[in-house]
């Protein structure tokens, strides 16, 4: 379940009950819920909050002494597919940390993810073969392999960068998700140097003025990392 998934739910039977009771409001409603859920201005809009101080530079603004890219979602091996497969979110921000490491300094780089079930394989051995297959040394490539959460990435990669007496860091996720990730690692004491590997671009007008699918997936990650924003703050994590 999704946290968009119920407010869906939520529109479709308040439009639904209008259409019964015949109440034109009760529809008006549900039809503008969904309406605002899955209008790309309105994605747009509100990731303005958390991506308005990410500028889109191609390469990051100071220096660092080392690259840390951090995990999305991965699809470890299976009888019938022996290679893992990441999701877009995790391919672009290696792709984008091999770039990094290609075209701005040739940094080590810290990849951070740890098993998604017990006992299972730590899913930042994924990130590490994509690196690879990007041409990264091995040896210019460090695991963290306990995380399970944006707090433990901070935690546990922290560790990891300490005892490479590293302090300062350029961090590899979506502009969306920086000021989360962001905040976790400087509670830990890390200077970060962000290094968005996405932001939410302006596409043609016959795209953005139609509803669709992308608008409410744009929107979930927005949701979801204001919830989370939330969430750590509360739990003292930033």
């Amino acid at each position: 379940m999704t946290y968009t998934e119920p407010l869906i739910l939520v529109f479709g039977m308040v439009a639904l009950a209008g259409l019964v009771r015949r109440r034109r409001a009760l529809s008006t409603i549900g039809i503008l819920g969904f309406l605002f859920m899955s209008w790309p201005p309105v994605d747009w809009l509100l990731a303005r909050p958390l991506e308005a101080r990410y500028s889109g530079r191609l390469l990051p603004a100071s220096p660092a002494q080392a690259i840390v890219v951090l995990l999305s979602a991965v699809r470890m091996p299976r009888p019938n597919r022996p290679y893992p497969v990441p999701d877009q979110a995790t391919f672009e921000r290696c792709g984008y940390a091999a770039y990094l490491y290609h075209h701005w300094k040739p940094l080590p780089i810290l990849v951070c993810g740890g098993p998604q079930r017990a006992g299972g394989r730590p899913t930042s051995t994924a990130m590490r073969e994509m690196l690879e297959r990007d041409g990264i040394p091995e040896t210019m490539i460090w695991t963290e392999e306990r995380s399970r959460s944006t707090h433990e990435n901070a935690l546990y990669g922290a560790e990891v960068l300490r005892s490479h007496g590293i302090s300062t860091i350029a961090l590899v996720v979506e502009a969306q998700s920086m000021l989360r990730a962001e905040a976790c690692f400087q509670k830990q004491g890390i200077t970060v140097v962000p290094a968005a590997s996405g932001y939410r671009e302006w596409g043609r007008l016959s795209e953005e003025l139609i509803p669709s699918w992308r608008a409410i997936q744009r929107n979930e990650v927005t949701l979801h990392e204001t919830l989370g924003l939330a969430w750590y703050w509360m739990r003292g994590w930033i």
